[in-house]
């Protein structure tokens, strides 16, 4: 079994790379297990509710492309 988790933005603080780790390490006992690290789409300081859904739709479809062909 492989699992991958897609998730947008580095994981910075050290509890949840060391948790990352951790769970790691025991699910690779049933699989492989992947971590994708993606960039989220840079927003202004107020944007607006357009601004907004385009930036989701951009994530969205990047989220969508990384999906394993066999998922």
């Amino acid at each position: 079994m492989n699992i991958t988790v897609i998730c947008l933005g580095k994981l910075k603080e050290n509890y949840l790379r060391d948790a990352i780790q951790e769970y790691s390490k025991r699910i690779s006992a049933y699989g492989k297990f992947n971590i994708i690290e993606l960039s989220p789409v840079k927003l202004p300081e107020n944007p607006s509710d357009t601004q907004i859904n385009s930036a989701l739709e951009k994530e969205a479809e990047e989220i969508l492309k990384k999906i394993p062909s066999n998922s």
